[in-house]
């Protein structure tokens, strides 16, 4: 039997060292966009979580800022499901239009974060 990649394995045990202290049953939620980053993550936690008792979660922020935005974000929120990660949490939020300091992406990071906070507050993340 081979060994993962070194890079999957350093990840691995990154996320068992940060969250080392969380006893079997907690729930650790990852914020996912579906780009790679996030899914690298997301295949991370589903594996080490599996490992360490943990119940997991995807958290998906849908901003509708474009055209197609909720098609994103589901098939973002089914790949986390292929992943393995036992709850998947879908919200949409309301973006602050009009001259925010950075722009629209900063608002939707600020939105974004106030989402995040909610979620994991209501799911006792």
């Amino acid at each position: 039997m081979s060994l993962p990649p070194l890079a999957v394995r350093t990840g691995r045990a990154a996320l068992r060292a940060s969250l080392e202290d969380l006893p079997a049953g907690s729930l650790v939620a990852v914020a996912c966009s579906g780009g790679a980053d996030s899914l690298a993550v997301a295949a991370t936690l589903a594996f080490v979580g599996r490992h360490a008792g943990w119940r997991t979660a995807a958290f998906l922020i849908d901003h509708n800022m474009q055209a197609g935005s909720a098609d994103v974000t589901q098939r973002a929120a089914q790949q986390c499901r292929d992943l393995g990660l036992e709850s998947i949490v879908v919200k949409q939020v309301d973006v602050a239009q009009g001259p925010a300091a950075g722009g629209p992406e900063a608002a939707a990071r600020t939105a974004r974060y106030a989402a995040l906070d909610e979620l994991a507050r209501e799911h006792g993340a």
